[in-house]
C-alpha cells in the first residue's frame, strides 16, 4: 500500500522535471541572446567612434594640405623621407596614435604607395596594399571602411603581429575635393575587439568571441593556456588569427584522440552556420574549438565582417537543472526508502526526541556558560579601563609631587634674583637645593622611563641594544645616580661585589631594572639598610637586592609583577616598576624571583644568562617564564654569600 501510494508522487515528480527542464533551456537561451546582443551593439558603437574618429582627421584641413604637399614628392625613397611634410603629418596623426592606443598610421597614395607612415620603413613601399588591397581600393574610392584582420610580420619583434586597418578618404581643399590618398591606422584586434567582447560573459566558464570568415579567431580567447598546453597553439603565439574554430572531435583537456590534424578538421557547426551568415542559438550542446560540449549563440555581421559567438560549457549551463533533478531523485529514493521503512523510524522516533532534549539542555547549559564567560570578560574590560583611569590619574600625581617642589626652590630663586645668591643662600642651603633638585629630576626621569617602556612594550617585545658590558660597572654607576634618593628616604646600601661579570645586554635597560629594584628596596624599607650583591654562578649573572622592610604577604606576591597594582595605602609609585623589570629580564632571556614574608623583608633576584665565550661554560637558559619564588638552592646561596 505505501509503495501504491508513492507511485503517483513518482508520476509528478517525473513530469516536474521536464517542465523544470524546459524552463531551463528558455533562461539559458535568453541568457546567451542577451549576452550576444549586448556585445554585438557594443562592437558596432566601437566600430562607429573608430570610423568617425578617423573621418574627422582625414577631412582636417591642415593634415590635407601635407598630404598634398607629399604627394607632390618623388615616389623614391628619399625624396619621400626628406620632405617636411612627413615630419608634420607624423607629429600631428602620432598623437592620435598613442591616444587611442593604435599600432601606427599610413598615408597611402592612389597608386598603393606609402607617401607618409610612422615607420621609415613603410615610406615608398606598397606594404599594407599588399596584405589589405581590398580596404585600401574602398578608401580611394571614397568609403570610410574598416577592414578585415591580418597578420604581417614584424622584423622588430620577429613574429607575426595581428592587425586590421580603418582608412578613409583625404580629398583635396579645393571644390572638386579629388581623392588624393587614403588615411589608415593599423589596430591591433586583440586589443579593441577583447577588451568589447570580453565584457559578455555567462556563468564562469563562459566566453564571447569574434572570428572573420576562415573561422579565424580575431580576439584574445580565455583558455589560451589549455590551448598551449593541448598543442592547439604554439608556444609563444597569441590566439588572435592563431587559432581556428575547428572540431577535434572530443575534449582535447581529457586526451581525446585527433585522428585528423589540425587542418583537416571541419569546422565547427557554431562557425558553419555563422560563416554561411546565419544567426542561431542551439541549447542542445556542440563541440567547440577544444572539443568541449558547449551551449551558445552567434551570428554574422555583414558591416564588419565578422562573426560573433557567445558560448557556455553545457555543464555549467544545466548546474541548476543537473542538481535539481539529483535533489528530486535522491528525494525519491530517500521518501521510497522512507515508506518501506516507516515503522521502524516511528519506533526510533521517541529515542531520537529523548536525545534531542538531552541535546537541548546541554546547548542550553552551553549557552549558559558563554553568558557567563561574556560576563567576565566584561568585567575584565570595566576593570581594565579602571586600572587605565588610575595609572593616568597616579601618574599625573606622580610628576606633579617633584614638579611642585622644584617650582617652589625655584620661586624662591627667583624671588631672591634681585639680590646676590650667595648672601641670599648660603653654601649649605645651596648644596641642599642643589640635591633636591638632583633628586626631584631622577624621579621624575624615572617615573618618564617607566611609562615610556609600559607604552613601547604593549606593542610588543622590546628591541634591545645588546652590547658587550660589565655588570658590576653598570651597578655602580647606577648606585652613583641613585644615592641621594636612597639616602633621602633614610637608607643605607651595602654592596657586596665578587668581581667582574661581564655579558651582553643592553645598558640602558639593566641600569632601568636596577634603578626600580633599588628605589622600590629604598620606599619599603623603612630606613634599614639595601644590601646588592653581583656574582655569577652557572652560566648566570645575579643581581640580588634585600631590604628589611615591611615585607611582602602571599596574596601581594601573586600579583606583584602585573602592572598599575597601586594601593591607596601603599608607599607611592604607579605600580609598574616591577612590571618593567620582569619585562626588561625577560627580552634578556633571564628570569627576575622574589622570597620574603610579611614584616621579613624582600628579596629580588635577576638572573641574566652569560654567553659561552664570556662566562666559560654552557648557559642554559630557566624554564621559569618570569618572575616567581626562589626556594633554598643554590642561587639563593649565591646571592646571600
Amino acid at each position: 500500500m505505501p509503495l501504491a501510494a508513492l507511485l503517483p508522487v513518482g508520476l509528478v515528480l517525473l513530469l516536474s522535471l521536464r517542465e523544470i527542464q524546459a524552463v531551463q533551456r528558455k533562461n539559458v537561451a535568453a541568457a546567451v541572446q542577451a549576452v550576444l546582443s549586448t556585445t554585438h551593439r557594443g562592437l558596432l558603437t566601437w566600430a562607429r567612434q573608430t570610423k568617425t574618429i578617423v573621418a574627422f582627421w582625414a577631412s582636417e584641413p591642415s593634415l590635407r594640405r601635407a598630404v598634398a604637399a607629399q604627394i607632390e614628392q618623388r615616389r623614391d625613397d628619399g625624396a619621400l623621407r626628406d620632405c617636411p611634410h612627413l615630419e608634420a603629418l607624423r607629429r600631428e596623426l602620432n598623437k592620435i596614435v598613442q591616444q587611442n592606443e593604435y599600432l601606427g598610421f599610413d598615408v597611402i597614395a592612389t597608386d598603393g604607395t606609402h607617401i607618409a607612415s610612422d615607420r621609415g620603413d613603410f615610406v615608398a613601399t606598397r606594404t599594407l596594399s599588399s596584405h589589405d588591397p581590398d580596404t585600401i581600393a574602398a578608401a580611394l574610392r571614397g568609403a570610410v571602411i574598416i577592414g578585415a584582420p591580418f597578420s604581417m610580420r614584424s622584423p622588430v619583434l620577429d613574429r607575426d603581429i595581428p592587425m586590421l586597418l580603418v582608412a578613409a578618404p583625404v580629398r583635396a581643399l579645393d571644390e572638386e575635393g579629388e581623392i588624393l590618398a587614403a588615411l589608415a591606422f593599423r589596430i591591433d584586434p586583440g586589443k579593441e575587439f577583447t577588451e568589447t567582447v570580453q565584457r559578455g560573459q555567462v556563468g564562469v566558464g563562459g566566453e564571447t568571441y569574434a572570428f572573420d570568415r576562415r573561422g579565424r579567431v580575431v580576439t584574445e580567447l580565455r583558455f589560451s593556456q589549455s590551448l598551449h598546453d593541448n598543442g592547439l597553439l604554439a608556444a609563444g603565439k597569441r590566439s588572435t588569427l592563431n587559432v581556428e574554430l575547428r572540431d577535434p572531435g572530443g575534449d582535447v583537456s581529457y586526451g581525446a584522440q585527433r585522428p585528423l590534424s589540425r587542418s583537416e578538421q571541419p569546422l565547427t557547426r557554431m562557425a558553419t552556420s555563422a560563416i554561411a551568415g546565419n544567426a542561431g542559438v542551439d541549447v542542445d550542446g556542440y563541440r567547440d574549438y577544444r572539443g568541449v560540449e558547449v551551449v551558445g549563440a552567434w551570428l554574422w555581421d555583414p558591416e564588419l565582417d565578422l562573426g560573433l559567438a557567445t558560448e557556455i560549457d553545457k555543464d555549467e549551463a544545466y548546474v541548476v537543472f543537473h542538481a535539481t533533478r539529483r535533489v528530486i531523485l535522491a528525494a525519491c529514493a530517500v521518501t521510497l526508502l522512507v515508506g518501506v521503512t516507516m515503522t521502524v523510524l516511528l519506533q526510533r522516533r521517541a529515542k531520537d526526541v529523548a536525545a534531542g532534549m538531552v541535546r537541548e539542555q546541554e546547548l542550553r547549559g552551553e549557552l549558559e556558560d558563554r553568558v557567563r564567560c561574556l560576563e567576565r570578560t566584561e568585567t575584565a574590560l570595566k576593570e581594565a579601563v579602571r586600572i587605565r583611569e588610575e595609572f593616568l590619574r597616579f601618574a599625573s600625581h606622580e610628576l606633579r609631587t617633584p614638579l611642585t617642589s622644584l617650582r617652589l626652590l625655584y620661586e624662591h630663586m627667583v624671588r631672591s634674583r634681585s639680590q646676590p645668591v650667595m648672601p641670599t643662600m648660603g653654601p649649605n642651603e645651596l648644596g641642599r637645593f642643589l640635591k633636591v633638585s638632583s633628586r626631584e629630576l631622577a624621579r621624575i626621569t624615572q617615573v618618564i622611563n617607566n611609562m615610556f617602556v609600559v607604552a613601547s612594550f604593549s606593542s610588543g617585545p622590546p628591541a634591545l641594544n645588546l652590547e658587550r658590558a660589565e655588570l658590576t660597572a653598570l651597578v655602580r654607576r647606577t648606585l652613583r645616580q641613585m644615592a641621594e634618593q636612597i639616602e633621602a628616604d633614610g637608607c643605607s646600601l651595602e654592596l657586596r661585589l665578587d668581581g667582574p661579570v661581564f655579558g651582553y645586554w643592553d645598558q640602558s635597560r639593566i641600569e632601568q631594572v636596577i634603578t626600580n629594584l633599588l628605589s622600590n628596596a629604598s620606599r619599603h624599607g623603612t630606613g634599614q639598610p639595601i644590601t646588592l650583591s653581583v656574582s655569577s654562578h652557572a652560566g648566570w649573572a645575579v643581581v640580588s637586592v634585600h631590604d628589611r622592610g615591611v615585607g611582602i604577604t602571599p596574596e601581594q606576591r601573586e600579583r606583584l609583577f602585573e602592572p598599575f597594582r597601586w594601593k591607596p595605602d601603599s608607599h607611592g609609585g604607579l605600580g609598574v616598576g616591577l612590571y618593567v623589570c620582569r619585562t626588561i629580564v625577560l627580552a634578556h632571556g633571564g628570569e627576575i624571583l622574589v622570597d620574603g614574608g610579611a614584616g621579613g623583608g624582600t628579596t629580588f633576584l635577576v638572573r641574566l644568562p652569560l654567553p659561552p665565550d664570556l662566562e666559560g661554560g654552557d648557559a642554559a637558559p630557566s624554564s621559569n617564564p618570569g618572575g616567581g619564588r626562589w626556594g633554598d638552592g643554590e642561587v639563593a646561596g649565591t646571592a646571600s654569600a
